[in-house]
């Protein structure tokens, strides 16, 4: 057992991490007394050599280690001047170094950085503090040092960052330097060895290769995440077990010894994270990579146990927010799946005779990472997938390929574009079968199984991946037996009657409730409402961004027919989940707003309205649907300015549903609420469904305006945008509205009877 004497120890230290991090502010002082306790027993423990209680002195050194280091962490996020210029919503000048993780949402542009020096109104300071850059133009350069000037909103620590800075005005100081520069150069170059490719083809190409996910077209993602293959783009640690296992076949083939093939293993490592960006992600996604393969080299399983651990610990005592990090979580429990679970399942499966070896090993592969992040991926809340296993599988053949032509094709770009476009056309065909492969999976009936989230939908999921894992390990010692049917069936029996028991019967008991008139269904961080036209029918203004949890709760609600889908304006928070809107049930007409903009979003709306009649909402229309009236308020006109113009085209409508008057606002901000207020008269209404998820871009008359009783706000939990502000939960309260949140409540149902009133579920 000695090869699991620093798991203690990388379990402690991941806790003390955890508890430093989601407790700040209020554990950084707490934290740095026990981790010099801690570091001084476990000190003293090997000072007086003490073998016996090596694995506590483990355990307090890494303990100890790490409450140090995330008490630093939790300070520069939770007291620093950038947090609190973020807090106050202050407009600040800052020096900063723009860093990799480059994401598009809702049309603009994210970057992470790091601020240098940070000027407001205060004074100035020297600070290094990680942030969350918001762009509307061309994205900041790799390595770059910037001067901006922007808005600061409130930050997350739990994502690892101290604030978010929407930019309004840049000013460059210094370029990028040649490690940067060269991964700019290499991945722009792949992007134009890739020109006239197949746009999901080529967005996977340079998903897999350098872990670009920003050119993914609509669909895509929902695609991957449905079929249980979004992994491969999130440069996990199959990406460089790939890479490093690539030059160590060509160095074994060409006759290179040991040392050599090590050496260049780490040398194509190396240069693979500069190229990807050396954000945390992709270093503990190298790391990772690197302890499997370690151990496969060492010879055996258990040291590779060892390693685990130990990496564990650097990583935390080297980057602390790790310890939130839900993809940290989900690659260590990969990577011990792979060393714990894999070899048994390979033994067992290979005795049969029938499997031949490398189908054996990838199966084994696949089931052993899928049962250990099973328990992670359930307390998501968006569903487990049941075809992630075979997908993974027909998938596989072309993971490397597209990995290895896509990187060489990087590579070259820069000296021979002809050959790089070679290549990457050779990365083409596999990544085309990967897409072909996601999307056939996700559209399969019940591809995706709902389950609760959060710790209950862990422990349930825990349960399950237990009673797998005992199966496999039961087996030990009947080399010679392969997997029996009836094992395969038990299993199948056991997760499907812990998923029915689990979940259907508790959701469903008492919901929807009686005389229900409309349900903010609890989707995150978006929109989906129902208005409740006959029994087993239904308007659904907007789908959320998620389309598992929006069909969930259209299933809860017993919704089949969806006479008229709204769609306020084309953000992926409201339109992304459109498929679960679709799935098995019959939309008669859609709504969407003159606005196409962002252009890409409202063509992914398009192709999944497709055979649907579409209207474009004007100012003025009335229309009636069984026992709900709809009247169009807004948009009366366009508003563009420093607000987002998508937001303000919004769809805003005065719903009447068996005589309870509901105002639905979209995301519209300040400019149009005022225009609304200024120009349409209210005599006032029962519910209001708050604009922008609460944000803090709120006209301070609309609450005292709509004299809405009760007050719906659309949010998700712990969501990076501050939503909703404390000033618009203080206006709405202010006005005597009752305020219920998804984020605190789950799905909220506004009742008619005998007066209006809220029933909620969580």
């Amino acid at each position: 057992m000695r090869h699991l004497r620093l798991v203690p120890a990388a379990i402690a230290a991941w806790s003390c991490g955890l508890a430093t991090v989601l407790l700040a502010p209020l554990s950084i002082a707490p934290a740095r007394i026990v981790g010099v306790a801690s570091l001084v027993a476990g000190a003293l423990m090997l000072a007086v050599r003490l073998r016996r209680f090596f694995a506590v002195a483990a355990v307090c050194l890494a303990a100890g280690t790490v409450a140090i280091t995330a008490s630093w962490y939790a300070e520069s996020l939770t007291l620093g001047p950038v947090a609190e210029a973020g807090l106050s919503g202050q407009r600040v000048t800052a020096d900063i170094t723009v860093g990799g993780d480059l994401r598009i949402r809702d049309g603009v542009i994210e970057q992470r950085a790091t601020v240098d020096e940070l000027t407001r109104a205060a004074g100035t300071w020297s600070v290094s503090a990680p942030v969350v850059l918001r762009v509307r133009d061309e994205p900041l350069t790799l390595g770059s040092r910037v001067r901006v000037t922007a808005r600061a909103s409130p930050g997350d620590v739990a994502r690892g960052y101290a604030a978010i800075f929407t930019i309004d005005t840049r000013e460059v100081l210094g370029a990028p330097g040649p490690l940067a520069s060269m991964a700019t150069t290499v991945r722009g170059g792949l992007r134009e060895a890739l020109d006239g490719a197949a746009p999901r083809a080529a967005a996977l190409v340079e998903g897999l290769a350098v872990g670009d996910e920003s050119a993914q077209p609509p669909g895509l993602a929902d695609d991957m995440r449905a079929s249980g293959l979004s992994h491969l783009t999130a440069v996990s640690g199959g990406n460089t077990a790939i890479v490093v296992g690539a030059v160590l076949v060509v160095a074994a083939l060409v006759g290179i010894g040991l040392v050599g093939r090590v050496v260049l293993a780490l040398a194509a490592l190396a240069m693979f994270v500069v190229i990807v960006g050396p954000q945390p992600s992709v270093l503990r996604a190298a790391t990772m990579g690197v302890v499997t393969l370690a151990a496969m080299l060492a010879g055996g399983r258990r040291r590779g146990i060892a390693a685990l651990a130990g990496s564990v610990v650097v990583l935390l005592a080297w980057s602390p927010g790790l310890a939130v990090s839900w993809g940290f979580a989900l690659s260590v429990a990969a990577t011990a799946g792979l060393l714990a679970l894999a070899p048994a399942l390979v033994a067992r499966m290979r005795g049969s005779g029938d499997v031949r070896r490398h189908l054996a090993e990838a199966l084994a592969m696949t089931i052993a990472a899928q049962v250990a992040t099973l328990p992670l991926i359930a307390a998501f809340g968006q569903g487990i997938s049941l075809v992630a296993v075979p997908a993974n599988l027909l998938a596989a053949p072309a993971v490397v390929p597209v990995t290895v032509l896509g990187l060489l094709a990087a590579i070259v770009s820069p000296f021979s574009p002809p050959i790089a476009h070679l290549l990457a056309r050779g990365a083409e065909p596999p990544a085309a079968w990967i897409a072909a492969v996601a999307e056939h999976a996700a559209a399969l009936p019940g591809a995706t199984l709902p389950w609760p989230g959060g710790l209950g939908g862990a422990a349930l999921a825990l349960i399950a991946a237990g009673a797998l894992v005992w199966m496999i390990r039961r087996q030990r010692g009947r080399h010679e037996r392969s997997f029996q049917p009836r094992i395969i069936a038990l299993i199948t029996v056991v997760v499907a009657v812990v998923a029915t028991l689990a979940l259907r019967l508790p959701d469903r008991a008492g919901w929807p409730p009686e005389n229900w008139v409309m349900v903010a269904c609890d989707v995150g961080q978006g929109d989906a409402l129902v208005l409740r036209a006959a029994e087993g029918e239904a308007v659904v203004i907007d789908a959320g961004p998620d389309p598992v949890l929006v069909d969930r709760c259209l299933s809860d609600l017993g919704i089949a027919r969806i006479p008229l889908l709204v769609l306020t304006h084309p953000h992926a928070d409201h339109i992304d989940g459109v498929p679960g809107v679709l799935r098995g049930r019959e939309v008669g007409a859609a709504l969407i707003s003159p606005l196409r903009e962002p252009p890409e979003q409202a063509d992914k709306a398009d192709e999944w309205l497709a055979g649907i009649p579409v209207g474009i909402a004007h100012a003025g229309e009335r229309r009636t649907v069984e026992a709900v009236t709809l009247t169009t308020l807004w948009p009366q006109r366009i508003i563009r300015g420093p607000e987002s113009a998508p937001n303000n085209a919004s769809i805003g409508l005065l719903a009447d549903v068996s005589g309870v008057r509901i105002l639905l606002l979209g995301d519209v901000e300040t400019a149009a609420q005022v225009a609304l207020r200024t120009s349409v008269g209210l005599q006032g209404v029962d519910v209001v469904k708050v604009p922008h998820h609460g944000s803090r871009y709120q006209d301070p008359a609309l609450a005292s305006w709509t004299g809405g009783r009760v007050a719906v706000i659309t949010v998700g939990a712990g969501n990076r945008y501050g939503h909703p502000a404390p000033e618009t939960l203080e206006q709405w309260r202010y006005a005597g509205a009752v305020v219920a949140r998804t984020d605190e409540a789950g799905d909220i149902a506004v009742v008619a009877s005998p007066t209006v009133g809220v029933v909620t579920r969580r």
